[in-house]
């Protein structure tokens, strides 16, 4: 449907679904939804019920981004150490994160051996001083990593 009606008007056109709501008065929180949902994904037909895991983390991220004692921590040092020394660890951390701490899985996601992984976290811990068995930590690090750096325009998020 969208197709067609792009061909009609010589344009790109995208449609987004919020979430039903039960009566008029909360149809503008279900817009928002709608709106978030096209800008979460490049999916020209998207719903928000099926991306909300995204919507949510666009929310933190402006959250995040507003505030700064909520931004501060290790994340910038691991930015700043690729950087200024040409290391990957941003990207290396996110996908260990990403892949629940699963050595073999972060090795796939980056397509490298499990040995280069294990070596760039050793080195990522030992440099930049990061407590990875702390599940809070880690917690935060993900969060900040996948959201404060996509926001300041950071390729590794």
């Amino acid at each position: 449907m969208t197709a067609r009606a792009g061909q009609a008007l010589r344009i790109a056109v995208r449609a987004a679904l919020g979430p039903a709501v039960p009566g008029l008065a909360k149809a503008g929180a279900s817009r928002s939804d709608a709106d978030l949902a096209l800008r979460v994904t490049e999916d020209a037909v998207a719903a928000a019920d099926e991306l909300r895991a995204r919507i949510v983390l666009h929310r933190l991220t402006e959250l995040l981004g507003d505030r700064e004692e909520l931004n501060a921590g290790p994340w910038r040092d691991v930015l700043a150490y690729d950087r200024d020394h040409g290391t990957d660890y941003a990207r290396t951390l996110i996908a260990y994160l990403d892949a629940g701490c699963d050595m073999a899985r972060a090795a796939a996601l980056l397509a490298v051996h499990p040995n280069t992984c294990r070596y760039r976290l050793k080195q990522a811990r030992d440099h930049l001083a990061l407590d990875l068995d702390d599940p809070d930590e880690r917690l935060v690090l993900w969060l900040q990593l996948r959201t404060l750096a996509r926001l300041r325009g950071s390729a590794t998020a």
